[in-house]
């Protein structure tokens, strides 16, 4: 569980080990958002110098829901848009050295088709199902999100039938999708 924090935030220590814990899948996920290298890098930019010039004001509970809320805000914020957005080859990560050629094409055939049946998904169980594969806990995209937990676990629930449903009545091979989503989570796992 997080630890509950009131001002004086923190010191200069202390925001160093909170930004190099969270930066990495904090950009995932403005980047999954924004779909710019460099717009995600500005929005992550902004969100930790208001940190840092506003961490003897702030009052956080969870400092990774409140991270993860404020990257979301900042992101549509810059996009000037309410809808998060589809999974990008450069999102993944699949690089040369990762994988053999082979490899390399089949996961990304792999994970082109998870990305086209998630994105047949509603917005809030498409972004739902990103902050998981960002790592958070169903309270924390709760908490994110300004939702209930339950309502977290109810779309959770549906986005997994749904995704169920268009494997089974699509002509995809099975085992690719599978492959896909499996990769999806290993990636996600060693990030």
């Amino acid at each position: 569980m997080e630890t509950v924090c009131t001002p004086p935030f923190f010191d200069l220590q202390q925001f160093e080990n909170v930004f190099k814990e969270h930066y990495a899948a904090l950009y995932r996920y403005v980047k999954s958002i924004v779909k710019d290298d460099d717009l995600a890098k500005d929005v992550l930019s902004d969100l930790f110098l208001n940190l840092w010039v506003q961490k003897d004001k702030l009052q956080i509970q969870f400092i990774k829901s409140y991270l993860f809320r404020a990257a979301r805000n900042g992101s549509l914020k810059a996009l000037n848009v309410q809808s998060a957005s589809a999974l990008t080859e450069d999102y993944w990560d699949i690089t040369e050295d990762s994988f053999n050629p082979l490899e390399r094409i089949v996961a990304k055939e792999s994970i082109r088709i998870v990305e086209e049946l998630m994105n047949k998904l509603p917005a809030t169980r498409k972004e739902i199902i990103h902050l998981r594969l960002c790592g958070l806990k169903n309270h924390e995209i709760a908490k994110t999100l300004d939702i209930t937990e339950k309502k977290v676990e109810y779309n959770m629930r549906e986005a997994i039938e749904q995704l169920s449903y268009y494997m089974n009545n699509s002509n995809y091979d099975k085992a690719t999708i599978a492959g896909g989503l499996m990769l999806v989570n290993i990636i996600f796992t060693l990030i």
